[in-house]
């Protein structure tokens, strides 16, 4: 799980209200320099929809100024022509003044009077230069490469790496100093949930008591509590836990127990005859029974199947010779649900005593294990 499913939920959640509750009246103002003819809009998101609140042509001075109402913390865009926008965070104490030089609005701008948007100010600017100088040290990696240059390649294939890591410790070390900033939310955007779990648990805790009740963020907890629910659900087939016993009919209609292979290394083998990504790896794992069969070596495959006859048709044209069931329940099927299974081809491996070894192996990366298990 991934980066894309909060990338949506973070990009309202920096754009979002939590809704007003208070009447008095502020401004949103501020000077864009070089930007005669520009049209600038100030945009809020009164319960998690855009409501235009204001828009103006900029004449020669740059200036402008918008009303805004005020109330519980707020998140607005300012946008400026074809320019991107500048994210804002505030409450009923706080005017924003923004000032910036067109069209490098994203490169630099500053902010006064207002401590979220500051923040979120900082992290964009930071961001900018680093992920603008990693995508020009790349190109020019990739450039030394078509060329042939190793010298050049091998020393921009280290500067990319460290400045890699320098931009990860920043947006890490971000959260670390302060995990109730608004700003938190855009950093999450340019983090991995499976690399980085524990900065969105960081995230989501340090605002819960600041944004709890506000629809984006109720979304965004609601999105990493699934994660949690799926992470723990898969710590269950973790490398040490006993893998829960299938019984199912094989295509003669004989019921067979995963159980009955015990003694063996055993790879269950999810896959089916329609799924031709399994039909692409079924010859790499027909050359992994056929290498260590007389080594201890057992494959329990479980169709997710719901044609009995292109069942048994796959099964004989891909030459399976190993034991092969199926409930024919297709997505449905017991064996899958209980393994959690949400894609195939998916394989777990089994020591003598049932428990797992590790999951998801395929390819060179089964062909690997396979040999570190068997010295061959």
């Amino acid at each position: 799980m991934k980066k894309l499913i909060f990338a949506s939920t973070i990009i309202l959640l920096i754009a979002s209200s939590c809704g007003s509750t208070s009447s008095k009246e502020q401004t949103v103002s501020g000077k864009i320099d070089n930007a005669e003819g520009q049209q600038i809009t100030l945009i809020g998101y009164p319960k998690g929809q855009p409501d235009t609140l204001g828009s103006k042509t900029l004449t020669a001075d740059g200036a402008f100024s918008f009303n805004v109402s005020g109330g519980n913390i707020a998140f607005y865009t300012l946008n400026v022509g074809n320019e991107g926008s500048v994210v804002l965070a505030f409450d009923s104490t706080q005017s924003p003044q923004v000032t910036a030089n067109y069209p490098e609005i994203k490169k630099d701008y500053q902010i006064a009077d207002s401590k979220e948007s500051k923040e979120i100010r900082d992290l964009y600017v930071k961001s900018y230069y680093y992920e603008t100088t990693l995508d020009s040290v790349m190109k020019a990696l990739q450039e030394a490469a078509k060329n042939e240059q190793n010298a050049e390649r091998i020393e921009l294939s280290a500067a990319y790496n460290e400045m890699r890591k320098e931009y990860k410790d920043y947006l890490t070390g971000t959260i670390d100093s302060d995990s109730t900033s608004v700003a938190n939310f855009s950093v999450l955007q340019r983090l991995n949930a499976d690399q980085d779990w524990e900065y969105f648990l960081k995230v989501r805790n340090g605002l819960n008591s600041r944004l709890k009740g506000n629809p984006f963020y109720d979304q965004l907890a609601n999105n990493i509590a699934q994660l949690e629910n799926k992470k723990k659900a898969e710590s269950a087939f973790g490398p040490g836990a006993v893998a829960p016993d299938i019984v199912l009919p094989s295509p003669e209609g004989k019921e067979i127990a995963l159980s009955s292979l015990r003694g063996n290394y055993v790879l269950i083998d999810f896959w089916a005859s329609w799924c031709k990504p399994c039909r692409i790896e079924n010859p790499n794992v027909v050359k992994m029974y056929n290498k260590y069969s007389d080594d201890n070596f057992e494959i329990f495959g479980v169709s997710l199947d719901k044609d009995r006859a292109k069942w048994i048709e796959a099964i004989a044209a891909d030459k399976l010779t190993w034991p092969q069931v199926s409930d024919l329940g297709f997505w449905n099927s017991a064996a899958a649900q209980l393994y959690n299974v949400r894609s195939i081809p998916y394989t777990v491996l089994l020591d003598p005593e049932g428990k797992i070894i590790a999951t998801k192996l395929r390819g060179q990366a089964l062909e690997a294990k396979m040999e570190s298990i068997f010295g061959h």
